[in-house]
């Protein structure tokens, strides 16, 4: 998959099938659309090709308003790499953009620009001036400038749509098996680790703190089963999410106990996969509980160890 901008897309006049969106977290219905994308693009012997923007357009448009979100876009670039596309057309979202009219996006943006024969999007596909373009308007405009429309419909998971926005919501509850489900993959955090007050070791359970991007959602405060990818490698994890209420004063952290790891990764890059939740947090009477009940919830990820080979 070759990565496109706004410097180098008028070197580029292949004809292509377009999926066009945010693409916030790569769920069940966007890789619906991907791979929808994908064959389209085959079936009419042209490119095929993902076009977003490297910000959320609520940055630009509303910061207040901006959702915390899925996926850094460095995930979002390396996931859309999985989908056999030819390329990943990035622009930057700007305030011109955002002040475009849906015609004049179609025409100097999706047809000049990209030389699209064939649009792929979701039913609430939204674009233009104050989101006014819409999917029927996309369709009306199609005859004048000479491409198709597709629509890929909603996905439904126990009777709810599964979306961008659905999904964060289970995050902040903590369901993370029901956000897992409608992903399609395990939600994740990814950064590097520092070094954090070493209160899990004197415990004798040495943790891994990473800082993350602030842009991103962080589940629910509690302790969750997690999968650790360090390099190539996975291992099984306890992650607490929250401020440890048993010891005062805590900053927010997000730390893990990597289960039958011993090597020093201050420093480096890992990624924390959330499996399910195990327990909300909880304020201990004394350390000897505490220690007690991370006890219980090691033996409890133990018994995952079928997550290693997924």
């Amino acid at each position: 998959m070759e990565i496109i901008d706004e410097n180098n897309i008028y070197t580029n006049s292949e004809y292509k099938a377009v999926a066009l969106g945010n693409f916030d977290g790569i769920h069940l219905g966007h890789q619906a659309l991907l791979n929808n994308t994908v064959k389209l693009a085959k079936n009419n012997h042209i490119a095929s090709a993902v076009f977003t923007f490297r910000q959320h357009t609520m940055e630009i448009i509303n910061p207040e308003k901006m959702p915390f979100l899925l996926i850094t876009l460095k995930k979002k670039i390396k996931m859309l790499s999985q989908f056999d596309l030819d390329y990943c057309i990035l622009f930057n979202f700007t305030k011109e953009y955002s002040k475009m009219q849906p015609e004049d996006f179609i025409k100097n943006v999706l047809v000049d620009k990209l030389k699209m024969k064939i649009a792929i999007v979701g039913e609430n596909y939204r674009f233009g001036y104050n989101a006014s373009g819409d999917v029927k308007f996309l369709k009306e405009a199609s005859i004048k400038y000479g491409y198709n429309v597709n629509v890929i419909k909603h996905i439904k998971i126990n009777d709810k749509t599964v979306s961008s926005s659905y999904i964060r919501n289970l995050i902040k509850l903590g369901e993370i098996e029901e956000a897992n489900k409608c992903l399609g993959h395990y939600f994740s955090l990814e950064g590097y680790v520092t070094e954090g007050e070493k209160i899990g070791r004197e415990l004798g359970f040495p943790t891994a703190n990473i800082k993350i991007d602030e842009n991103i959602i962080i589940p629910n405060s509690g302790v969750y089963l997690t999968r650790i990818k360090i390099t190539d490698n996975y291992f099984i994890g306890v992650t607490n999410v929250g401020f440890n209420p048993t010891f005062k004063n805590r900053d927010f952290s997000i730390e893990t106990f990597i289960l039958n790891f011993n090597g020093n990764i201050y420093g480096k890059f890992i990624e924390i996969e959330f499996i399910k939740k195990i327990r909300d947090e909880i304020k201990f009477k004394n350390i000897e509980d505490l220690i007690q009940q991370i006890n219980n919830d090691v033996v409890y990820a133990q018994n995952y160890k079928n997550i290693l080979q997924e």
